[in-house]
């Protein structure tokens, strides 16, 4: 009997032991992706875009249609970054804005804004669109640097 409960002791620990170490630059670090129902990227910055002013105020993404989760429920998600120091950053919900300027990677383009404080200079950013009230791994956008 004694030998039993010391090994559930130790598979126990164990198991608490692997869901509590790792690391990501990924906000959120949950077992399944949040689901957009369309494809989506960065328009403004675009991906790989260097020299982004500090003062952007916001960054707009682009997304493949209006007949998906996320034109359904857009005031449910962030913007969120993260700084090549590890710092986050948290957006506003996300609004439907115009971009007849904006990049055009998809037949029907669906733009939506999030606002954004000040950011860092000489930093190098890796966005994420979140749902901070689901749980759910950060969908990845891309990288940009100011």
């Amino acid at each position: 009997m004694k030998r039993s409960t010391w090994l559930l002791s130790v598979v126990t620990a164990l198991g608490l032991w692997g869901c509590s170490s790792g690391s990501s630059t990924s906000p959120g670090h949950y077992q399944y992706p949040c689901v957009t129902g369309t494809s989506q990227t960065l328009a403004n910055p675009q991906p790989g875009q260097t020299g982004v002013p500090t003062t952007l105020g916001q960054v707009t993404i682009v997304a493949m249609g209006n007949g998906n989760t996320l034109y359904n429920t857009y005031t449910q998600w962030i913007v969120t970054l993260t700084d090549n120091t590890g710092t986050p950053w948290t957006g506003s919900p996300l609004s439907l804005v115009s971009d007849p300027s904006g990049p055009h990677p998809y037949p029907s383009d669906f733009y939506y804004a999030s606002n954004l404080p000040m950011l860092n200079p000489g930093r190098t950013y890796q966005a994420f669109l979140s749902q901070p009230n689901a749980s759910c791994t950060p969908v990845s956008l891309g990288q940009f640097s100011t």
